[in-house]
């Protein structure tokens, strides 16, 4: 497995979340993932997320993404991600039929445990601590939101990126990229910190509408395309339903 792949699509407030009432599905968005220099579609992703407005503020609950071939209707990789502790850490179950592939991430206290297996592979199971700044999967949307005062202001805000398969967080860096991507609002970038990571992870381009809803994705998704290697892809996401009240926590 090489290092590019573990980062693929594993990308708020480091608050506890409150209890949530009147849940109900009022995010529903899909994407469509195409190779980044054709429209040939690779596959669609459908998300449809639970969760409550508190003062005026979306928070999230319960994510369920269906992962599709242009061609079929029936899910080829299913993902569910649990907004129990924060935003920004998510547990999450993913599951990859095809590569008899399943990461499971969950909080305990402290302390996060990984446990990851793969028809072929040695698989593992690993903790790290749940630091402050720790991002896991599609955490870095409710990151990016949490600090979008600062992003779209120019400036950069680090945070460690959990890579599940290899039982390890890196330092990340988000900041505002320097073209646009697409018809997006704001265009940001996450990126590895340390040179060595740099030459080894491409960064990956974000495009965001005024309202913080996530529009582009550039880069490594968390589809495989073999055992060795994920899909890069540009992903166009458009919502169905947006929630009653904000997305941005500080609107």
């Amino acid at each position: 497995m090489t290092l590019r792949t573990w980062a693929a699509g594993s990308l708020v407030a480091a608050i506890a979340l409150p209890a949530l009432a009147n849940e109900n599905p009022g995010l529903v968005f899909n994407g469509e993932a195409t190779a980044p220099d054709s429209d040939r579609v690779t596959y669609h992703e459908h998300h449809q997320v639970a969760g409550a407005c508190d003062n005026g503020w979306w928070q999230p609950h319960r994510q369920d993404v269906r992962y599709q071939r242009p061609d079929n209707d029936r899910p080829f990789a299913t993902k569910t991600l649990t907004y129990e502790h924060r935003l920004q850490m998510p547990a999450v179950d993913f599951r990859q039929p095809s590569f008899d592939e399943q990461i499971r991430i969950t909080l305990e206290g402290d302390t996060v445990a990984i446990d990851w297996s793969m028809k072929g592979e040695d698989g593992g199971q690993w903790t790290v601590n749940a630091e402050p700044g720790l991002v896991i999967d599609a955490g870095f949307d409710h990151f990016i939101r949490a600090h979008w005062s600062e992003l779209t202001a120019g400036e950069a805000v680090g945070f460690q990126f959990l890579a599940p398969t290899r039982g390890e967080a890196y330092d990340f860096v988000a900041e505002p990229a320097a073209n646009a991507i697409g018809d997006a609002d704001h265009s940001f970038r996450i990126r590895p910190a340390g040179l060595i990571m740099r030459l080894a992870v491409d960064p990956i381009r974000l495009g965001y509408r005024d309202d913080g809803l996530l529009t582009h994705y550039q880069g490594l998704g968390n589809i495989r395309r073999n055992r060795d290697e994920n899909y890069p892809v540009h992903i166009r996401y458009q919502a169905d339903t947006m929630p009653e009240c904000s997305l941005l926590p500080s609107s």
